[in-house]
């Protein structure tokens, strides 16, 4: 379980309203950066201003799930011009991987594609 994870980005309020989306969630101004609340079992997500240039320094490991389609990831991939594709991942998993601002590389995993995981976790014991 995923209680938070932060990510720096140059929109925080732009990056929070999207993974806010992907998890059926809500972005809220919180602190210095901006909060994603989706439920009490989500995760919670910081979202925070990086100095710009954002650097690899700031590299973040995210895996998300979300309710939506492979169609509809892409479809929100494509409305913020961010680049998004499909990978198989070692031990045969498939994700999204969807680059934040075109720089921050997290994982969309889509219902299909949280079983697959799900039962490659439980196979693995």
């Amino acid at each position: 379980m995923i209680f938070r994870v932060s990510i720096d980005a140059r929109d925080p309020c732009r990056v929070a309203a999207v993974l806010a989306e992907l998890v059926g969630g809500r972005s809220v101004r919180g602190g210095a950066g901006w909060r994603v609340e989706a439920s009490q079992a989500a995760p919670q997500m910081l979202v925070v201003p990086c100095e710009d240039p954002c650097t690899d320094a700031g590299h973040c490991s995210v895996t998300l799930a979300t309710s939506l389609d492979i169609a509809g990831v892409y479809a929100i991939a494509g409305r913020e011009g961010w680049p998004a594709r499909y990978r198989r991942r070692a031990g045969g998993l498939d994700v999204i991987e969807l680059m934040l601002e075109g720089a921050r590389a997290i994982e969309v995993v889509t219902p299909d594609m949280q079983a697959d995981h799900l039962g490659k976790l439980a196979a693995s014991g």
